[in-house]
């Protein structure tokens, strides 16, 4: 596993365990907030219903049942009364009821009629049946659902006679919340909800953040690493140039003694007069690898790419062919003037194709274009060899890196190189249509560039 991925499975299991622990705490919140309110108001609402049924009389309740009429203003006054208590207290209801045969004897709630029996006890039957033998009791908080999230609590307080010992339960009164009086627990539950969202924007935020700077620190170690990759090449090249040099230049003595006397005999041999050239051209080559990872300035001139690269394609025709390669390129070339060192980008050109030679054992067919677009001349090679495999494009550009047994791994970091000198870029990638690879090589115009 790479140090990216190890990086990105524990900040995932972090990421986890964050949420995991933000939730549960959460829901330990909510829960115990929710106990202790649930039973803060079923305190209220027991409270409350003692306190109506001490103000209410149970021997008028039971005159009232027995048939006497001259009970029915008390009971005129005492609707009043509850009527009062419940929007002091915000309540949905206060209501009386008989015990024996659950008929309501008046409520403040227009859903319950007087001499009617009262359903909603069976929603409640033990909180109905400890007050039925003189112990007040209060219910769980019922949630009624809907769209609106209504939810109800109730309390049932026994009104006692006491014309006997101990008395006897004549009614009961049942108190209930109103819906506005559970605002809190939604608003409880709403705020929950907000601070695990906003836990979650905030680790999102942060994870975003942190991937931003595992990316950078990224981008940090492996320009850290080219740079460390350049400067040891610096030190090599350095140290074997003077030995590269002096051979060149016997070389180049040669190639010049061969000219004359060639010329001296009338003879005009296009070869001779490639050696000198070439010798010049390994020179710019090691200046080129001496300068590779310094600021140094590249010696630009005008020249035609098109005719950079047929004549590159030339030196190595014979090779080719030999080794059963095919190189075809067209006939005509658009002119294509740019801004740069023709030697070094000579150099680039036979690396790609001596790249396309290398991957072709077999043999087989080297396509090289000119083409312009956008102000931009571009060089593509297409070979029909193994192609890239599984190594990453970027990788082939690392100095030092590469997959031949006999590669020094600086052909492509240097070619590349020498495409940014000029403003241009340098890319390589599989073919789409069938085995092997395409490598383009793009540059801006002359005319381009100055402006």
């Amino acid at each position: 596993m790479t140090g990216g991925r190890r990086w990105f499975g524990w900040a995932a299991l972090a990421y986890a365990v964050i949420i995991v622990a933000v939730t549960f705490g959460l829901g330990r919140m909510y829960n115990g907030a929710h106990a202790r309110l649930d039973e803060a108001l079923g305190q209220r609402l027991l409270a409350v219903a003692h306190t109506v049924a001490e103000m209410t009389d149970g021997q008028a309740l039971l005159s009232h049942s027995l048939g006497d009429t001259t009970s029915d203003y008390y009971l005129e006054t005492l609707h009043e009364k509850f009527t009062a208590v419940a929007q002091q207290e915000n309540l949905a209801e206060i209501t009386l009821t008989n015990p024996l045969d659950q008929i309501v004897i008046l409520s403040t709630s227009a859903s319950l009629v007087p001499n009617e029996p009262n359903d909603y006890w069976e929603l409640d039957p033990a909180a109905v049946q400890s007050a039925s033998l003189g112990k007040a009791a209060a219910t769980r908080l019922y949630d009624l659902g809907g769209s609106e999230g209504l939810k109800q609590k109730s309390a049932y307080a026994p009104i006692m006679n006491y014309v006997t010992d101990g008395g006897y339960v004549v009614a009961i009164v049942t108190v209930s919340g109103s819906p506005d009086f559970f605002e809190v627990l939604d608003d409880l539950k709403m705020a929950a909800y907000l601070t695990g969202g906003l836990v979650l924007v905030v680790l999102v935020l942060m994870g975003v953040f942190l991937s931003q700077i595992n990316l950078a620190l990224g981008r940090y170690r492996a320009s850290i690493m080219r740079q460390e990759n350049l400067v040891a090449m610096g030190r090599m090249t350095a140290g074997i140039a003077h030995e590269i040099r002096n051979p060149l230049g016997i070389i180049r003595g040669a190639g010049e003694h061969l000219q004359r006397l060639l010329q001296a005999e009338g003879i005009e041999d296009e070869v001779a007069d490639f050696i000198p050239e070439e010798v010049d051209r390994l020179d710019q080559i090691l200046t080129g690898y001496l300068a590779f990872g310094t600021d140094k300035d590249a010696v630009a001139e005008e020249f035609d790419l098109a005719l950079s690269v047929r004549r590159t394609l030339h030196l190595v025709s014979d090779e080719f062919a030999a080794a059963g390669l095919e190189i075809r390129v067209p006939e005509l070339l658009p002119e294509a003037p740019v801004l740069g060192d023709p030697r070094r980008l000579q150099q680039v050109v036979l690396n790609l194709v001596i790249n396309a030679r290398d991957a072709m054992s077999d043999g087989g067919v080297i396509e090289v274009a000119v083409v312009l677009r956008d102000q931009m001349v571009g060089v593509v090679v297409t070979d029909e060899g193994t192609g890239l495999g599984a190594v990453d494009a970027t990788k082939l550009f690392e100095p030092f890196w590469t997959s031949k047994e006999k590669g020094s791994g600086l052909g492509l970091a240097m070619s590349r190189k020498i495409m940014e000198d000029m403003g241009g870029r340098l890319t390589l990638q599989q073919r789409s249509d069938r085995s092997g690879a395409v490598a383009e090589l793009w540059a801006p115009l002359a005319s381009t560039k100055a402006n």
